[in-house]
């Protein structure tokens, strides 16, 4: 997981080592949100078992695996070659570079297994294998995912605001996004405080919409994000 707003983060900065391609921009930072959506079937699979195991079954699985990565890139090259729009083949490696910067994120900063080569029955792998992770900072690591979507709305305002486009209407939409994210990120700090049982439900509920409208106005922010990194003297008020 380690906060999507930090994975796409990274997937913009990436612009200033990779040479531009149409779509390969937007795809990267849509990749790097994109593999943290298994909690949509780590919510499913709760109906059927206790919501811890279906954590352990389901998330950092599928969506985290090499395998799936190789699958996704031939898919979008084999579009690219029937529909003859080499677009999709840039769009093919900006999603596998997003989901390949998001996996060597959550290795070093989530503290759990991934199971990198799913589905071969194999033992998942944990760089911090050998350190418990103490319950308050998996608790913080969750609250600050709402801290990063805000900061990922106000970057996507910022951006729009420097880059007009027929799509920055939606900026009426990421203020209101922006103010939710503050909202979550303040009423989960106090509840990780009190850690009730329905703590992971809870952040369940505001989790899931939160992703889906990252990747949401990722898309829709696409022509702005084709535009260069803000430079790190611009000011970012």
């Amino acid at each position: 997981m380690a906060q999507a707003g930090l994975h796409a983060a990274l997937g913009y900065q990436l612009q200033r080592i990779i040479p531009s391609e149409k779509r390969l921009f937007p795809a990267i930072i849509f990749g790097a949100i994109l593999p943290d959506l298994d909690i949509i079937v780590v919510a499913i699979g709760s109906f059927l078992y206790p919501i811890s195991y279906s954590v352990k079954l389901f998330h950092r699985s599928f969506s985290h695996s090499f395998f799936t990565l190789i699958a996704i890139y031939l898919l979008l090259l084999i579009l690219a070659e029937w529909k003859k729009r080499p677009i999709y083949k840039s769009i093919g490696k900006g999603l596998v570079l997003g989901m390949l910067s998001h996996i060597i994120l959550d290795t070093f900063l989530w503290f759990r297994e991934i199971q990198f080569l799913w589905p071969l029955p194999l033992e998942p792998f944990n760089l911090w294998r050998l350190w418990k992770t103490p319950d308050w900072i998996n608790s913080s690591m969750l609250v600050l995912e709402f801290f990063c979507f805000r900061w990922y709305a106000w970057f996507l305002i910022t951006n729009h605001l420097r880059a007009p486009n027929k799509q920055s209407w939606i900026i009426k939409y990421l203020h209101i996004w922006k103010n939710w994210e503050t909202i979550f990120f303040i009423f989960f700090s106090l509840l990780a405080l009190w850690n009730p049982p329905i703590f992971l439900i809870l952040f369940g509920l505001a989790y899931i919409p939160s992703l889906i409208m990252a990747l949401w106005a990722t898309y829709m922010s696409r022509d702005t994000l084709e535009s260069p990194p803000i430079a790190a003297n611009e000011n970012c008020n």
